[in-house]
C-alpha cells in the first residue's frame, strides 16, 4: 500500500464498518506512540444507543481527551480485515486535517514492512 509522508508522520487510508455502512477515512496516521485507534466521530452516523466505554486519552506533554470506545463491524486497512474489533470515537480532527490514526492495538497484529524511499507500506498478519 503506497502511504503519504508529511509533516514528518506515515498518512494513509482505511476503511470501518460502522452500523453495516462503510465508510473511507482519509487523512490517517499509523502512530506507533499510541496504545489505541481512534477516528473523528463526525465521520460516521454515531450510535449513542450501542454499548460503549468512555475512555480518557493522554497524550504527551500532559493533553487529554476524553473518547467514546465501541465495536465496529470491520476495519479494513489494504486488503487487511479485522472484524469486530474497538476503535474510539472522538473529537480527533486537529489543525493538521487528521481524521484519525491507527495505534498499536491494531499495529501489533501485524507485521510490518516499510519502505520509506518507495513511500509503500505493507501490513502482514502475523
Amino acid at each position: 500500500m503506497i502511504f503519504q509522508w508529511k509533516h514528518g508522520l506515515i498518512w494513509i487510508t482505511f476503511e470501518v464498518v460502522y452500523e453495516g455502512k462503510g465508510i473511507k477515512i482519509d487523512n490517517c496516521i499509523l502512530d506507533t506512540g499510541s496504545a489505541t485507534t481512534a477516528i473523528d466521530i463526525d465521520l460516521v452516523d454515531f450510535n449513542y444507543r450501542k454499548p460503549a466505554a468512555i475512555k480518557r486519552l493522554f497524550g504527551i506533554g500532559g493533553g487529554t481527551h476524553e473518547v467514546v470506545a465501541q465495536k465496529v463491524d470491520k476495519v479494513i486497512i489494504d486488503e487487511n480485515e479485522l472484524k469486530d474489533i474497538e476503535i474510539e470515537f472522538g473529537g480527533i480532527k486537529s489543525e493538521l486535517g487528521i481524521n484519525g490514526f491507527i495505534g498499536n492495538d491494531i499495529l501489533s497484529l501485524f507485521t510490518i514492512t516499510i519502505v520509506y524511499s518507495k513511500q509503500e507500506i505493507e501490513l502482514r498478519f502475523q
